[in-house]
């Protein structure tokens, strides 16, 4: 079985790349934010890519993020082009159906080696979709495989559950 709940996080980041949260931005967090966001170590970050990759985690994509779930792994796929605010955004991750305490990762797609995964709750992930969502395409995974959601950099959200192994 693959193993992508016991994985090693840090409350602090060690590289130069700070792409969500940088120092003075992750101060001014309130702290209980802070303490449901987490920094994966470079071997369970490698882990977690491997395991994506060996998976084909967005079953059919052409690699470059234009058609994912394509393949037809996952029973349901849902997909949003639209929202005209943030709270739009958030009540359609809502009704994707996940438990806020769920923990999820965050996998920047197109990243270059120093970048940092998150470990953190779907709670955290709604509240700050606007930040995660404003930089390249990012993968957020249910660490039990169950369901796993694709933000693709021109605005576009899938929402894929039930893989099929």
């Amino acid at each position: 079985m693959i193993d992508l709940e016991k994985l090693t996080v840090s409350k602090t980041y060690e590289g130069d790349n700070w792409l969500y949260f940088p120092p003075k931005k992750y101060e001014a967090l309130p702290r209980e934010h802070k303490d449901q966001l987490f920094y994966l170590d470079k071997g369970s970050k490698e882990h977690v890519y491997n395991v994506a990759n060996e998976l084909d985690i967005l079953c059919g994509d052409d690699g470059w993020g234009n058609k994912p779930f394509s393949g037809g792994c996952y029973e349901n796929v849902i997909k949003t082009e639209s929202w005209a605010t943030e709270e739009e955004l958030k009540k359609w991750m809502y009704n994707c159906g996940v438990p806020f305490k769920s923990e999820v990762l965050l996998l920047p797609v197109f990243a270059p080696e120093d970048q940092p995964m998150l470990q953190t709750t779907w709670k955290m992930a709604v509240k700050y979709a606007e930040t995660f969502f404003s930089y390249d395409n990012l993968i957020i995974l249910d660490p039990k495989l169950k369901w796993c959601l694709y933000y693709h950099h021109d605005d576009i959200i899938y929402f894929a559950e039930g893989r099929r192994f």
